[in-house]
């Protein structure tokens, strides 16, 4: 039997065996939304970096692509200065000449009476140019921008200014139809077409410019911009901003109406002088390649630029389709400004 202090002896040890017993940590399965969890870090991770490797990509491609733009803009800046020279300062050029392609044109100098010309002939400040039945003919401006007139147009030259850094030409339209495009490499600064109840101020664009018998006038933008004023007695009372494929109407008997901008109608007349557009344009680049041909060479082996990438750089100024971004350097805006 055994003793009551072996009893006593045993429980404690009992107890202890119980107390020191390991316990099992119980292994918790994950659920399904635990894994979702660990599942969106891991993507927005692979995102994050991705978005950051993109981001370097596109930064470092910006980079190339500004400086290429930049490198393009210099080679603007020599073809125009280039054109400049020739087309808007050389004596040889004439500042505006008579081309006629059919029909009869006559010309009335300031104080004078009207008189037929020949196809060639020069023009000058304050010279009127009247067009008869079925005639087309045109007003080469420093052999790079043109005006063709309709049938039954009458213009003055009302004036054509050369001045330090800065060129104006002023047309006075009385009656009939004008289509005027002019190219910056022209040098002008500032060109106005004056009807007797508008204005139409442009730089750099083409317009379509129609008084009619009834003495309204509508100006239809075809590229570019312009500003339209209506006027009253010598007087701007109106003005709007017209911009490419817009046409506005001023009718002197609705004074007090505002100017409605509507889109251009592209009738016969503008389509024509669209595809003329192209081939003046060509010849007017053909030109200006012959003039900076000993330059090309240069131009190609310093900036690293393809004959097609010369050619698209030029065509594209002469059609005025570059603009230069905020940020653009002042010497780079200074000497475009000053071409």
């Amino acid at each position: 039997m055994a003793k009551k202090s072996d009893i006593n002896n045993i429980k404690p040890s009992i107890e202890k065996s119980r107390v020191e017993k390991p316990t099992r940590t119980k292994k918790t399965k994950a659920t399904p939304s635990k894994k979702k969890n660990e599942t969106l870090k891991s993507n927005k991770s692979k995102i994050v970096k991705t978005d950051e490797r993109e981001g370097k990509e596109k930064k470092e491609k910006s980079k190339f692509i500004r400086k290429r733009f930049f490198m393009m803009i210099l080679v603007i800046v020599i073809i125009c200065i280039l054109g400049f020279l020739w087309f808007a300062l050389n004596p040889e050029v004439a500042k505006a000449q008579l081309i006629i392609e059919s029909g009869v044109v006559q010309i009335k100098h300031e104080g004078g009476s009207w008189t037929s010309v020949q196809n060639g002939t020069l023009l000058y400040q304050s010279d009127t140019v009247k067009t008869g039945n079925d005639t087309s003919a045109s007003i080469i401006l420093f052999k790079s921008s043109i005006i063709r007139l309709d049938s039954n147009t009458e213009v003055m030259i009302q004036e054509i200014i050369q001045q330090t850094g800065e060129t104006s030409v002023k047309i006075q339209q009385d009656i009939g139809r004008t289509w005027s495009t002019i190219s910056k490499i022209s040098g002008i600064d500032n060109y106005d077409v004056q009807t007797p109840t508008t204005i139409a101020s442009v730089r750099g664009t083409t317009i379509d410019v129609n008084v009619t018998t009834e003495g309204n006038t509508t100006v239809s933008v075809i590229n570019g911009s312009a500003i339209v004023s209506r006027t009253q007695n010598g007087t701007i009372v109106d003005t709007t901003e017209v911009n490419e494929n817009q046409s506005v109407t001023v009718d002197p008997k609705l004074i007090n109406q505002s100017l409605e901008i509507k889109p251009v109608e592209k009738d016969g007349w503008i389509q024509k002088n669209q595809q003329k557009d192209e081939e003046f344009r060509g010849n007017v680049k053909e030109e200006l390649y012959r003039r900076i041909e000993p330059y090309i060479p240069k131009l190609k082996e310093q900036y690293g630029m393809t004959d097609e990438e010369l050619d698209v750089l030029i065509d594209g100024y002469l059609k005025g389709y570059f603009d230069l971004p905020p940020d653009t350097p002042d010497w780079i805006r200074e000497i475009i400004e000053y071409s």
